[in-house]
């Protein structure tokens, strides 16, 4: 960027407030060149901010509020009501939260009765509200819960929601087991996981970041689990999604990373068969 004398001061406080108030960033050289030099010209303030305005930048950010519009007053109206978009979900669930409104997700996936948040609690949830309105939060300090076997019938849940927990359970199959339990049929399990490429960035345990995790997760190998927890045709998969929103791919290793870094795995209890695999 060119500097300023004191008498220039105005041409260039002006350019650096063109861009930080309208697009919410420090100007970028060419373009802070380029509008101080019109300026110094004699184009009026007035005229470059018009310029400024026409740019495929403020032109696509406006696009995109335009489009947030939309979706907050789509889901305002027609939603199930279920999911306000004022909900400040905690922790990592709240990294994601709004968005899973706006699409849909959690209309189609946890408004099926009762919901169950298993794992909600931890040290960034000092105030222990659970991921979802309205949803149970099951921890290990829940009545008549021992970490593996939940405290409900057979059958009588409609969502069992569980984010960023699985990776911290040793006996990760037994619980994804009585996960499945407690589903009534067309019921859903809802499983986030930190992705092993984008949260880990290691290919080992231990975590550099949180020294807890028993296992790290690809795709791949959480869909293995419950496939090696749950019996064949008793379950499907109904959504699998690397959710990077939102994720800086330059921040490397030795570093936590930012947006959000997890996998999002939905599978639906079916009605079981009458036969089995030949």
């Amino acid at each position: 960027m060119t500097t300023d004398t004191a008498g220039d001061r105005t041409v260039t406080d002006f350019v650096c407030s063109m861009y930080r108030d309208v697009l919410g960033r420090e100007p970028d050289a060419g373009g802070f060149d380029g509008f101080c030099e019109a300026l110094r010209r004699g184009t009026k303030q007035a005229d470059v901010l018009n310029t400024f305005l026409e740019g495929a930048e403020f032109r696509e950010g406006e696009r995109t509020r335009c489009e947030t519009f939309l979706a907050d007053w789509i889901v305002n109206g027609n939603s199930s009501g279920r999911f306000p978009l004022d909900y400040q979900p905690p922790g990592e669930a709240g990294r994601s939260y709004r968005q899973r409104v706006r699409s849909g997700f959690l209309d189609r996936y946890c408004n099926n009765g009762i919901v169950l948040d298993v794992g909600y609690s931890g040290y960034d949830n000092p105030s222990n509200l659970a991921a979802l309105p309205e949803a149970i939060g099951v921890d290990l300090n829940y009545p008549g819960y021992d970490g593996t076997r939940l405290p409900f019938d057979d059958g009588s849940i409609g969502t069992v929601f569980s984010s960023h927990c699985l990776e911290h359970i040793s006996e990760d199959l037994a619980v994804i087991r009585d996960w499945h339990r407690v589903l009534k049929v067309g019921g859903f399990i809802v499983c986030m996981v930190p992705h092993m490429a984008l949260y880990e960035k290691r290919s080992t345990l231990p975590s550099a970041f949180n020294e807890d995790h028993k296992r790290m997760y690809t795709s791949a190998s959480l869909v293995a689990s419950f496939e090696q927890a749950l019996t064949v045709n008793s379950f499907r998969i109904r959504h699998l999604r690397e959710n990077d929103t939102d994720f800086d791919y330059a921040i490397g290793p030795d570093q936590h990373s930012d947006g959000a870094y997890e996998i999002e795995l939905v599978i639906e209890k079916i009605a079981q068969p009458g036969w089995a695999l030949a």
